[in-house]
């Protein structure tokens, strides 16, 4: 058995991985006055001040002037009445630099992202679960979990399993996804779908995560940090391999579904699984924000989510805006959704019919 129609490229390079835990800002300096220690408007000049500490994308947001942003949200951050209004005017603020891993968390941790790019997004959860539960009638989809692993029913495909990740942030469980696997450790091949994959996520679950798919040791991607108070003091370009994890490795054909909801932490897992050559991408371009962020804490419970690294592919193209194109484009129309039908998982199921 084989995949039709693979692409794919390798480099051999050797490297190790290090990981940087990031503490929080300690002071606001002038000229930004906070005001009175409590007020909403001290917390508006904490948000600005910990972007401007620790946001690594500066350099590629030439278009925004900070401290003129700053500026301009100033005479509405004093006139604030409550915390809402205020959530409210910081995801304005934050949303200037058009990166939706920039987003802040409320107190019962609900997640509100600052900036969407509005693309047509390549997967529909009705559809997706109708093919789910007529797969495998125990298999009912109610709310999309962190992960689900079945196996294709025979009328569908013979020996084929079907894997999805929805998040890789600290809801996932890398060694119990490991555990759902050895269900279809026996499949010929496998689609593995990150189309529904968005938020930040954690690079190390992406990075364990992708230790039960590879085969070959490789470059997966660089990352760079910031380092230095400056906001575009970057430092140096760090690889990242790929490595085996796990007691067994599925080696097989694999088809990988992306999608411009495939975001941050699972672009990285993408980066990392392109190199792979029994791995073939196939759907849409990624969303082009692989920089999965570290959380700071705000008052009254809540907390902002700011990448502090960028992370560049294997040629050293910046993954920022740009994303990952699939290996083979898979067009997917609204018309589709409304007839019942997601093209994506279609195509896959060809592409490892034997």
């Amino acid at each position: 058995m084989r995949i039709r129609t693979i692409k794919y490229v390798s480099l051999v390079i050797s490297v190790s991985i290090t990981l940087l835990v990031s503490g929080i800002s300690g002071c606001l300096t002038d000229p930004y006055s906070v005001g009175e220690p409590d007020s909403l408007f001290s917390e508006y000049v904490l948000v600005w001040e910990l972007m401007n500490s620790h946001y690594a994308c500066f350099f590629a947001k030439e278009n925004v002037d900070w401290d003129q942003t700053y500026q301009d949200y100033k005479p509405a951050a004093l006139n604030l009445n409550s915390r809402g209004e205020l959530a409210d005017l910081c995801l304005d603020l934050l949303g200037e630099l058009e990166d939706p891993n920039l987003a802040l968390r409320d107190s019962i941790g609900i997640r509100m992202e600052s900036w969407n790019q509005g693309y047509f997004m390549n997967w529909d959860s009705t559809v997706w679960t109708n093919y789910l539960k007529r797969w495998n009638h125990l298999f009912i989809v109610i709310t999309l979990d962190n992960f689900g692993v079945l196996k294709v029913p025979p009328h569908v495909a013979d020996n084929i399993g079907y894997a999805y990740i929805s998040n890789l942030g600290n809801g996932n469980d890398w060694m119990s996804f490991f555990s759902a696997t050895n269900t279809i450790s026996d499949c010929d091949g496998l689609i593995l779908d990150l189309r529904m994959c968005c938020g930040r996520g954690s690079e190390s679950n992406a990075f364990y995560t992708s230790g039960r798919f590879i085969d070959e040791f490789t470059l997966g991607y660089y990352r760079v940090f910031r380092v230095g108070p400056g906001r575009n003091d970057m430092g140096e370009m760090l690889e990242v391999l790929t490595y085996r994890n796990g007691a067994w490795q599925f080696t097989k054909p694999i088809v990988l579904l992306t999608g411009r909801y495939t975001q941050g932490a699972a672009e990285q897992l993408v980066l990392i699984l392109r190199t792979q050559q029994h791995i073939t991408v196939i759907g849409d371009t990624t969303a082009g924000f692989a920089n999965p962020a570290a959380s700071f804490n705000l008052t009254e419970g809540w907390t902002i989510e700011i990448p502090e690294m960028v992370t560049y592919s294997p040629d050293g193209t910046l993954i920022l805006n740009s994303g990952i194109a699939p290996d083979i484009y898979i067009p997917v129309s609204e018309a589709d959704f409304a007839a019942g039908v997601d093209p994506v998982i279609d195509a896959a199921l060809e592409m490892l019919v034997p």
